[in-house]
């Protein structure tokens, strides 16, 4: 059931009731025990297994109904500009794209509000030469990929943004939970032509 979770693309866990898709994510993703979820979600432990076998069978379901993947379409110019920025390790342009009140979510950290906490963000990935980033999609949802080494064949984990009026108003980076992408099918988007 955990492989069956970790293949789940990230949009189809929507699909479940949120204390169903709470649970599921607690145990078949990050292996807490039943005790641990029912304390954490002020349940009772039977209650956690009710609300994880409906929602392994309601996951099980979603995942059979689900189409095909979309075909990957071109990474819009947002997309394309934050890329080219990271790869250029032009860190003060990406922080210039931050809107006042941006977020910042990882796992392991707490919450990041504004452009000083979240430009903290970039000084840390100027520690990482190697890593390289390209837009892809996840189901029709634009993302970006990001490779450990440029030279990787695969994607290590993915970040998401939400821009509103050109500036980036959220980032979830998944770099500490890269399992939640580990079988799903990124899309690199293809590369862009320029017509000189």
């Amino acid at each position: 059931m955990r492989q069956e979770a970790v293949k789940t693309a990230v949009s189809r866990f929507a699909d479940l009731p949120v204390l169903q898709r709470s649970v599921v994510v607690l145990k078949d993703v990050l292996d807490e025990s039943l005790a641990e979820i029912a304390s954490l979600l002020d349940l009772s432990v039977d209650a956690v297994k009710a609300h994880l076998a409906r929602g392994r069978a309601r996951l099980r379901e979603v995942n059979a109904q689900a189409g095909p993947l979309l075909e990957a379409r071109p990474a819009s110019a947002a997309a394309s500009r934050y890329a080219t920025l990271f790869n250029e390790r032009n860190w003060d342009a990406l922080r210039s794209l931050l809107a006042d009140d941006v977020k910042l979510s990882q796992s392991t950290h707490s919450l990041r509000v504004g452009r000083a906490e979240v430009g903290i963000f970039f000084t840390i990935y100027a520690q990482s030469p190697e890593v390289w980033l390209a837009p892809a999609w996840l189901e029709g949802q634009e993302v970006i990929a990001v490779f450990e080494n440029r030279a990787d064949a695969k994607p290590s984990y993915m970040m998401w943004l939400e821009w509103i009026d050109g500036r980036i108003r959220f980032i979830r980076d998944y770099r500490y939970v890269r399992y939640v992408i580990a079988e799903a099918e990124l899309t690199l988007a293809p590369p862009q032509i320029s017509i000189d």
